[in-house]
């Protein structure tokens, strides 16, 4: 598949697995590995299906 400008240059969906503080949190695949950092709310957004 070809990537141009117009692409979603996002990942995911992932899975809040921790919320360590109100707006931060540890996020996982659904294949359940843990993603190496802790995300800020500010970066992360829902996801609808």
């Amino acid at each position: 598949m070809v990537s141009g400008k117009l692409d979603s240059n996002w990942e995911g969906p992932f899975i809040i697995r921790n919320v360590l503080d109100p707006n931060t949190y540890k996020l996982a695949r659904h294949d359940g590995n843990l993603l190496p950092r802790t995300w800020s709310g500010n970066d992360i957004r829902r996801f609808y299906s």
